[in-house]
Formats: C-alpha cells, structure tokens, sequence
C-alpha cells in the first residue's frame, strides 16, 4: 500500500447553512492558511433580509486575540465611504463543529481579479496606468481616514467590465495575517508598485504571494518593467520602479505621479496598426503621387475660398441641451433637481493658482446651455500639460441633501471626469470619495449612483481634458444633481 497524502480537511460549514438568521452560504469560491492554523475560506451566500448576494469569509483557527484584531479591522474598514473598496457590510461569530469561527459578510462583486486578468496577456500602458491610479487614489483616502491595506497584491483587485477597479482586504487582510495595516501607507505605496509592474508584465516582483509568476530575482531588484516586457515608456519605468523602491511616502503620492501619465479605460478597443501598402503600391507609387499631389493643391485652394466669410466649426456646434428638471433613476420614482436656486459654484484648483475662471464657475448651474464655465487652456497633453492632475467645480448644497443621479451638458466628447462628494469642504480633490466616474464622457453625460448618496459638498473633477484647437480645456454649460 502507498504512502498517505496528507489530507486536505473539510469545509468549517457545509451549503445550506444560515449564519446569523439572515446569510445563506451557496457555495465555496476560494480558500487559504494565512497564517499557521488559520484557515479563511470564502463563501458566495445570499442576504436573505435583502435578498442580494454577499461574500462570506470564515475564518476559523483564531484565538481571542486574533478575533478581537480581525473584527476591529473589520469594523474600521466599514467606515470607508470610497466607493472603489469593496464594503463591509457585517461581522460575527458563530460555534461550529472545529471550533469558534468569525465571519464576515461583504458585497459581492461578480468579477474578475488582476491576476486573473493579467494570467494570459497583461494589459496596455494606458489602461495598466488607469487601473493602479484608481487604486492609488481609493488609498489615499482611506489614508486621510487613518486605514492602509497592509497586504496588497493583484488577488485583492477586482477589475469589472467597464467600470472601476474594486480593492478587497483593506485593513483586513494584514490583520488575518496576525498583522496590523494601521502604519502600512509605505507598504501600501509599494505595493501599487507591485500591481502596477504586475499589469504591464503579468508577473509579480515582490516576495510573500505567489499567485502569479515570479521575475528573475535580478530583474525584481532593479523593478524595471520595462527589462521584461517591450512598449512601456521611460516615465512610466520610472515610476513603477520608485514605487518598488519606496521612494514614494504613501498612496497618494504615487497617484500624483499617475495622474501625469496617459490613461485609456479597461474597455477601451486598442488602436488599430496601421497596415502597410500592398507591393505593388510602392512600385507605382511614384507614378501616382506628382497627379495627386497637384489635385490635392487644388482642393485645398477651393476649400479655402469657400470658407472664406463662413461661422468657425466651433461656433457651428450644437450646444447639448439644459438637463431636465426630473429623471428617472436607480431607486423608487423619479429623481427631481436638488436645488430650487443655483447653488453656490466654485472652480476647484488645489493644485494650480486656485482661481481657475472662477468669475464665470456660476454659469454651470445658470439653466442657460448657451453660457458656460471653461477651463483654461492646456498645452503638449490631455492631462494639463503635466501641471495639475485635475481641476473641476465644487458644488455647495449648504446643507446634506440626497443624490441619485448627476446630469453634465459639456461642450465637447472626450474628457475624463469624476463625481466625488462629501461633507467637509475638501483642500484636495482625494478630501472627497469617489461616486462614480466616466472616462471619454459624451458631451451629454448622466451618471447614475448605484444607490442614493447624502452629502453637501459635490465635486465635479476632470482628470482629463479633449483637444480644442491648438490646446486641451472643457467647457461646462451645465451641472444638474438629481434626487
């Protein structure tokens, strides 16, 4: 008879069973040790109170110590209220057959991982940069809160189709590993590196997970993306690589340092190559450019006489329409104009001179679509000329009121733009979290909150910006809030 392997143990609970009155586990979707005897093991279950799914974590093998450690973080991450953190819904304890087991309920995010995203082809410089400066700003928050992660890898990010990375763990898992994440804006700093170097290659440079291939030791200590994989520009190496080496103090440090780079969305379709001329071209090219070149001469003069005396294109353009004053949107009934008045506007510029057109921020909440706030022009790149990573208008309420919907009347496609709000008048746009986002936006943009948001202060915040002419700038004709 063979030698006996070692037998993995059973399941602390079995499908069927309801923790707390309320949590139907389902169904088993990942299991680890993180730290000797501890064993995690996440369940997909319903919230029959709701009836949603959630994620269950059991965890089972803690002492009273170690409960007490986890249930605190658990606590502490619950207060988050960036919506790019996957939240904390629930926490308790229950008495199994192997023992006192804690669990905790979570939302449920139907997605995949970055590690599981980057297994067969990592992603595109531009998108790999989007992800890890969403995931750098969402930190940068939970810093000015007092939280860090502690433990980030690319199992902790999960990557919706379309819509914005969602961060797992935070506080939670250095505590599961018998650690604290309270001192970890370093650690957190480094790890974006870590998932930023992971996105353009596919490996991971840093020790303690090995859930995806590992770089030659050399090339993890000169954390140089670049050196493993072709296409990734200078500045970009170069951040990955300060990441790496902490040369950045937190989180938010290295999401400035994003914010200066190119990003495209997850979603977005690669440029198409352009294709070379068929052989035979080439030989008769010669032939055919001296006719072409002499027709094209007369186009151009004929274009050019006829738009002598014409209105310029951008006079031309039509102007999106003022947004309505009811809606319909996520929640029960329709969604009406929070404000009877205009509310008090000003241009948001923490990083610039502070006064970015703020004479005419008032124009955005005016009904009028033919006047407009706009910011000042940029040169060299979308992202402000690599001066600022945003400017935006600040909406005063003057008192807490409920949000479902946000409607923008912008003067052209193409920007960046984020939605955040909060109740303390914000020094950084980071001051407030994150409510949603839309990337390339329409020149008519609705962006609907996945649920009812309560706060006074709106930030509308562009992090980038379309070409308009010989510079980069956007224009607002007009916000609307709805609830």
């Amino acid at each position: 008879m063979g030698a006996r392997g070692e037998r993995t143990p059973p399941p602390a609970a079995a499908a069927g069973l309801v923790l707390d009155d309320r949590y139907h586990l389902d169904q088993i979707r990942s299991e680890h040790n993180p730290d000797g005897s501890v064993r995690a093991v996440l369940w997909r279950a319903v919230d029959e109170s709701l009836d949603r799914r959630v994620a269950v974590l059991l965890v089972t093998g803690l002492d009273k110590a170690g409960r007490t450690r986890l249930t605190d973080a658990a606590t502490r991450a619950s207060q988050v209220g960036d919506s790019r953190f996957v939240r904390v819904l629930d926490v308790g304890s229950t008495r199994l057959h192997d023992g006192l087991t804690l669990w905790l309920a979570t939302e449920w995010v139907e997605a995949p991982s970055l590690a599981a995203l980057v297994r067969d082809e990592p992603l595109r410089p531009a998108v790999a940069t989007e992800v890890v400066r969403q995931c750098a700003e969402a930190l940068a928050v939970a810093e000015r809160d007092g939280l860090s992660h502690g433990r980030l890898h690319p199992d902790q990010v999960l990557i919706p189709a379309g819509g914005l990375p969602r961060i797992t763990g935070l506080e939670i898992a250095a505590a599961l590993h018998g650690g604290s994440a309270g001192d970890g804006t370093t650690d957190d700093a480094r790890g974006l590196g870590g998932l930023l170097f992971t996105a353009l290659t596919g490996c991971w440079p840093l020790p303690d997970w090995h859930g995806l291939p590992a770089v030659d030791p050399k090339l993890a200590r000169q954390g140089r993306p670049r050196l493993v994989r072709a296409g990734i520009g200078r500045d970009l190496d170069d951040i990955t690589y300060r990441a790496l080496a902490g040369d950045f103090a937190d989180a938010r440090a290295v999401a400035r340092a994003l914010a200066t780079q190119p990003t495209q969305p997850l979603d977005a379709a690669p440029a198409a190559a352009t294709a070379r001329p068929p052989a035979r071209w080439q030989r008769w090219a010669w032939r055919l450019v001296p006719p072409l070149l002499v027709l094209a001469i007369g186009i151009a003069g004929w274009a050019l006489g006829s738009d002598l005396g014409r209105v310029p294109t951008t006079a031309r353009q039509v102007r999106p329409g003022v947004p309505p004053l009811t809606a319909a949107a996520p929640g029960s009934g329709p969604a009406a104009l929070v404000w009877s008045r205009p509310p008090d506007v000003t241009a948001f510029d923490p990083e610039g001179d502070g006064a970015e057109n703020d004479d005419t921020a008032g124009l955005a909440v005016d009904r009028d679509a033919t006047t407009s706030w706009t910011t000042a022009g940029y040169r060299d790149n979308p992202h402000f000329g690599g001066l600022k990573s945003g400017v935006g208008l600040l909406i005063d309420l003057g008192r807490t009121k409920s949000v479902r919907l946000a409607e923008l009347a912008l003067s052209a496609t193409g920007a960046d733009v984020e939605l955040r709000a909060g109740d303390t008048r914000p020094q950084q746009a980071t001051d407030l979290p994150l409510i949603a986002v839309r990337n390339h936006a329409a020149a008519r943009t609705r962006m609907a909150l996945s649920h009812p948001t309560k706060a006074r202060f709106w930030l509308v915040w562009f992090t980038s910006v379309p070409r308009d002419q010989s510079v980069f700038r956007i224009g607002v004709a007009e916000i609307a809030l709805l609830g």
